[in-house]
Order: C-alpha cells, then sequence, then structure tokens
C-alpha cells in the first residue's frame, strides 16, 4: 500500500512540476491560452496529491522524499520540454575569432549571418546553439561568445 502511494505521488509531482515548468516559460513567451489551462491541470494534480500525501502517515520519511524526488523531476523534464518544444531564437556574437570561424559560419547553412572586422552575428534556433557554440570554440580556443535571445517577428 505505501510503496503504491509513493510512487503515485512520485509520478504526480512529476506530472504538476513540469506542467507547471512549462507553463511558466510559455507565459514568459507571451502565450496566454494554453499556459491558463496547464495551470488548471497543474493545480488540480497538485491539489490531489497534496491531499493525499498529508492523508498518508507523516511520520514516514518516504513521503516528503518522493514529493522532493518529483518536484525535482518534474522541473528537470518541465525545462527539458519548454527546451524542446517552445522556439527560441538566439542572436550569438563571436568576438576574437579567427579565419577558420569564418569559414565555419560561411559554411555552416546558417541563414542569418552578419560578419565584419571585429564581430560575427548568427542566428541560431535555440535547439542548436549547443551545436554551433561548442564547434566555433573548438575552432578557436580565445573566441569570446555572447548569446542572448531575440525575437524576430
Amino acid at each position: 500500500m505505501l510503496l503504491f502511494v509513493v510512487i503515485k505521488i512520485f509520478m504526480a509531482r512529476i506530472f504538476d512540476v513540469s506542467l507547471g515548468t512549462y507553463k511558466t516559460l510559455l507565459t514568459v513567451k507571451g502565450k496566454t491560452i494554453l499556459p491558463t489551462i496547464l495551470a488548471f491541470f497543474e493545480v488540480l494534480v497538485w491539489f490531489f496529491v497534496a491531499k493525499e500525501a498529508i492523508l498518508i502517515d507523516v511520520d514516514n520519511i518516504i513521503i516528503p522524499i518522493s514529493y522532493a524526488l518529483g518536484y525535482a523531476t518534474g522541473s528537470f523534464i518541465g525545462s527539458y520540454l519548454s527546451k524542446r518544444f517552445i522556439k527560441c531564437v538566439l542572436e550569438v556574437k563571436i568576438y576574437n575569432f579567427n579565419k577558420k570561424v569564418i569559414n565555419y559560419v560561411k559554411n555552416s547553412n546558417l541563414e542569418n549571418y552578419n560578419i565584419n572586422d571585429n564581430l560575427i552575428v548568427i542566428y541560431v534556433q535555440k535547439t542548436k546553439d549547443d551545436y554551433h557554440i561548442n564547434n566555433i570554440h573548438n575552432l578557436c580556443k580565445k573566441c569570446i561568445i555572447y548569446t542572448k535571445e531575440v525575437n524576430l517577428s
């Protein structure tokens, strides 16, 4: 019985915290309808899980541990989902670059970039930023790379 409750609390916390994290990031992006719907289900799940956790023997340390582990896991999964599904464009500014970096940018099928004497600016999808930034760092260890999220709409 206790194992079933622990697993149920853990899974429900993963679900509601993932929803909450995703909802928050959608709200920051200016979305309204979907975050409102997600908020309803997030709080509904949270209510039933909190009620169940409180009604169980609170002297057993496994209940708060499963609650906390579910919360932490839900934060991780919500962040992953947000990075994966919320479309975002990053402006990447590169300083102290060399010829290898210039060639990489020109040959990487990047749609938007600008190269001048002391600055390269590229625009990449958030889902591909690690790939390009790692490649640029491998080509030029002294490069200074600055990124920020931009709204191109």
